[in-house]
């Protein structure tokens, strides 16, 4: 993986206090699944952009300067903030991995290599990333690189 190994934090004046705690929070379980080997990490700007009532927003920018907005809706349960944001942080991803030339199919499917990424769900309460196709419940959302170190076991030649 290329990149910065942790979150690059860049504070805007949008937030003089610091990120919204709702929107840290939620982010905060993607940034594990965005340093797997297929992923990609951004340099998040905490600068608010969106301007709903009850919303926190910063933007994700890419190795190539290019930034998309995300955004929580603030008072609504963790879990479906994490699944909403988890979209969000998905097409910034597939956007970022396609310029770079990489496989934009994040987080890739286990089972279907190549061919489609992971959806975000709500599974039991809690945030997780499904196949598409068959709808089997693949990780929780953070744990990505419990399943991609599986695979590597799985294959590895004994």
């Amino acid at each position: 993986m290329t990149g910065p190994a942790a979150r690059c934090l860049v504070r805007g004046g949008a937030h003089a206090e610091g990120m919204h705690p709702e929107l840290e929070s939620a982010l905060g379980p993607l940034l594990p699944d965005l340093k797997t080997p297929s992923g990609v990490l951004p340099t998040i700007v905490d600068e608010g952009w969106q301007q709903y009532p009850a919303t926190a927003s910063c933007w994700l920018r890419g190795p190539d300067e290019t930034a998309t907005g995300v955004f929580v809706q603030t008072g609504r349960p963790f879990t479906e903030q994490v699944v909403a944001l988890a979209d969000q942080v998905q097409e910034w991803a597939v956007e970022a991995l396609w310029r770079l030339g990489r496989s934009a199919s994040w987080p890739a499917c286990p089972y279907h290599p190549d061919r489609h990424p992971l959806l975000a769900g709500q599974r039991a309460a809690q945030a997780v990333w499904t196949c598409p196709v068959s709808d089997v419940r693949v990780s929780a959302i953070g744990a990505l690189a419990d399943v991609c170190l599986r695979e590597r076991q799985i294959r590895r030649p004994s």
